[in-house]
């Protein structure tokens, strides 16, 4: 009999490969999760169109203190039926910054439009819509 026909020596190859396939999957299942986990939400289609015209907006701001105030409430309103907080967020973070670059209150940093509009972007890459945040002016 050599070594791998005695029986106990059987076993202890099939146990150690049904191990090493449960090992397998759970390491797959574990990285799966893993990765789904740390990705950015993704924003439904009508959600990242409707983003893009709260931006769009953004560029439509009144001059005047009571119409900046108008403003912000409408849009507030609107932003409020996107379904995705995280490109709520976003978009609450760009219309801030028009808001208070229309009161004369400062200017968001070069690259904090830029930065929103990638944030923005990762939540909705699997709804195929790229979204524009045109520079805020002053």
């Amino acid at each position: 009999m050599t070594a791998f026909t005695r029986p106990q020596n059987r076993k202890a190859i099939l146990f150690g490969t049904v191990a090493l396939l449960i090992f397998t999957a759970v390491a797959a299942a574990g990285g799966y999760w893993w990765n789904e986990r740390n990705e950015p939400s993704q924003a439904s289609r009508t959600d990242c169109k409707l983003a893009q015209l709260l931006v769009d907006s953004a560029q439509k701001i009144p001059g005047d203190q009571a119409g900046i105030e108008k403003w912000e409430k409408s849009a507030q309103k609107r932003r409020y039926q996107l379904d995705d907080g995280y490109l709520g967020a976003s978009i609450s973070n760009y219309e801030g910054w028009a808001a208070t670059t229309a009161k004369g209150e400062g200017t968001p940093p070069k690259n904090e439009v830029q930065r929103l509009e990638e944030e923005a972007n990762s939540h909705c890459s699997d709804a195929d819509v790229t979204l524009v945040f045109p520079p805020i002016a002053s």
